[in-house]
C-alpha cells in the first residue's frame, strides 16, 4: 500500500466536516461516502486520494451530504415523511449522479424521493403568466414550425415514404419539392443512377398556431421555474446553516490552497 504524500491534509479538528443547523456531518461520513465511491462503477475514473484532485473530490463528497441533509431538513420543516439515516438508501443522491445530473442540486431533484417531494411541495402553485408564455412561442417560432413532408414513391416501384428537405440528395430533393402532388419527376441523378419518383401526397409545412403548442410551452415553462425556486430555497438554506471545517471547504472556494478556479 502506498504511503499518502506529507501534504495530504489531516482529518478537520473533532473530526467534523461541516454541521448543516445542528447537524453535524462527521468525517467518518465523508470516508463511508467516499469508499462507496471508490468501490462503484465510476471508481476507475475518480482521481488519487492524495493529491489536489482527490481533495476536492471529498470536498464534493461533502457538498453532496449537505445538500442531502438542507432536503431532510426541509421535509421536516414542511411535515413531510423522511427516510431512515442509511448511506447505501435507494435513491440517496451520488457524487456520480450529481456529476451526470450537471450539479448537485439537479441531481438531488432527480435521484432523492424525498427531494422531488420538497421541491413539489415548495413550488406548487407556481405558474407562468400568460404573456410570458406567448413571449416564447413569438420568439421561438422556429421550434412550433411543421416541415413540408413529401410522400414520395418509385414512378415503377414501392413507396419511399415520408420525405422532408434535408433528407435526400440535391438534385433528387430539387426535383421532388419543385414537383406538384401526383406529378412524376425525373430521370434525375442519384445514388445508383437515375431516379424515376411520383410524389403521391404533399403535407405543406408551416406554423402551428398558439392554441396547439400553449399548454406544452407553459409546462415546459412552469419546470423551469420550478426548478429555480428550488434551487434558490437550497441556496438560501445553505447560506443560513451551513458551516464547512477547514479541509472541507467548497470546491470552488478560492480560499483554499487546492481551488482549481481563480480571478
Amino acid at each position: 500500500m502506498s504511503t499518502p504524500p506529507a501534504d495530504t491534509p489531516a482529518p478537520a479538528s473533532g473530526r467534523v466536516a461541516a454541521e448543516v443547523g445542528r447537524r453535524v456531518i462527521t468525517v467518518d461520513e465523508v470516508d463511508a461516502r467516499e469508499a462507496a465511491l471508490r468501490a462503484g462503477p465510476l471508481a476507475g475514473r475518480l482521481p488519487s486520494p492524495y493529491g489536489a484532485e482527490g481533495r476536492n473530490l471529498r470536498r464534493w463528497t461533502v457538498q453532496v451530504l449537505v445538500t442531502e441533509v438542507l432536503i431532510e431538513q426541509e421535509a421536516v420543516a414542511l411535515g413531510l415523511p423522511v427516510p431512515a439515516p442509511c448511506a447505501d438508501r435507494p435513491g440517496a443522491l451520488t457524487l456520480g449522479g450529481a456529476l451526470r445530473a450537471g450539479g448537485v442540486v439537479a441531481a438531488v431533484a432527480a435521484s432523492m424521493p424525498v427531494a422531488r417531494a420538497v421541491r413539489e411541495a415548495v413550488t406548487a402553485g407556481a405558474g407562468v403568466p400568460e404573456e410570458v408564455v406567448r413571449g416564447y412561442y413569438e420568439r421561438n417560432r422556429d421550434r412550433f414550425t411543421r416541415p413540408e413532408v413529401r410522400y414520395v414513391s418509385r414512378a415503377d416501384g414501392p413507396s419511399l415514404g415520408p420525405v422532408r428537405r434535408g433528407e435526400m440528395t440535391g438534385a433528387l430533393e430539387d426535383a421532388v419539392f419543385a414537383a406538384e402532388e401526383g406529378e412524376v419527376v425525373g430521370p434525375v441523378d442519384g445514388p445508383g443512377g437515375p431516379w424515376t419518383l411520383r410524389v403521391d401526397r404533399v403535407e405543406p409545412g408551416g406554423p402551428r398556431p398558439y392554441e396547439e403548442v400553449r399548454d406544452g410551452i407553459a409546462a415546459e415553462l412552469s419546470e423551469v421555474a420550478a426548478g429555480r425556486a428550488f434551487a434558490a430555497l437550497l441556496e438560501r438554506r445553505y447560506a443560513e446553516r451551513v458551516h464547512l471545517h477547514e479541509g472541507y471547504e467548497h470546491p470552488a472556494d478560492p480560499r483554499h490552497p487546492d481551488a482549481t478556479h481563480r480571478h
